[in-house]
């Protein structure tokens, strides 16, 4: 992957194509140790959002910037994710949302222009939540100036990382008395999992096919 304007081109022309969505988002879904399904209860229709995958190439290799959020009242408390929130009024779309959040969080200005494509939308069940995950390319490596009220850490995801086998694993976890069998992602000493883990599952298999064109 070190030829960088190839691997980009060759990664928005197969995001232009169908994805195959579910099939390997479903890949990294958490379930119930019992088996049964994990439910929530929601009133109204999903809130809509979006999330940015940022990309950007340092010594050759690709990296994106993912963020451990803070401690606070709330399903995502101090879980890692990628830059991104809640559609508001003055966004024009989805992508102006991950670009916007991705501002205010990260302190990373990225224009429109460095916008390559769009992974497929995932439900997020537990926060009742459309997501649309936004993937961008940057001409360097960003310098990060982290909001401090809502990140309490950067983690840099190294692409070529992620692409080993070694680097998917599984574990139990207790969550809002759940126990949960989660898939996830080994990111230097972080348990990616959840929704962020389905996103990134789906971006690892796309690379992974381009990487044989």
């Amino acid at each position: 992957m070190r030829n960088g304007s190839k691997f980009l081109e060759r990664l928005a022309r197969r995001l232009s194509q169908p994805l195959p969505g579910k099939g390997v988002q479903n890949q990294m879904r958490a379930r119930r140790v019992s088996g049964a399904a994990i439910s929530f209860k929601h009133e109204g229709p999903p809130r809509e959002g979006g999330v940015a995958l940022l990309l950007f190439q340092d010594g050759g290799e690709w990296y994106f910037p993912l963020i451990k959020r803070k401690q606070y009242p709330g399903i995502h408390s101090g879980q890692i994710s990628l830059p991104g929130g809640k559609l508001e009024q003055g966004d024009k779309n989805l992508i102006d949302t991950a670009l916007r959040e991705s501002r205010e969080e990260l302190g990373v200005d990225i224009s429109n222009q460095q916008v390559i494509g769009r992974l497929s939308e995932l439900y997020i069940i537990a926060s009742h939540f459309n997501v649309i995950p936004v993937v961008a390319a940057l001409p360097s490596s960003p310098r990060i100036m982290a909001d401090e009220r809502e990140v309490d850490q950067v983690i840099m995801a190294s692409v070529g990382h992620l692409l080993l086998k070694e680097t998917r694993k599984e574990k139990d976890l207790l969550v809002r008395g759940y126990d949960i069998r989660a898939p996830y992602f080994e990111v230097g000493d972080q348990v990616v999992w959840g929704a962020t883990a389905m996103i990134i599952n789906e971006f690892i298999t796309l690379v992974r096919e381009i990487n044989h064109e």
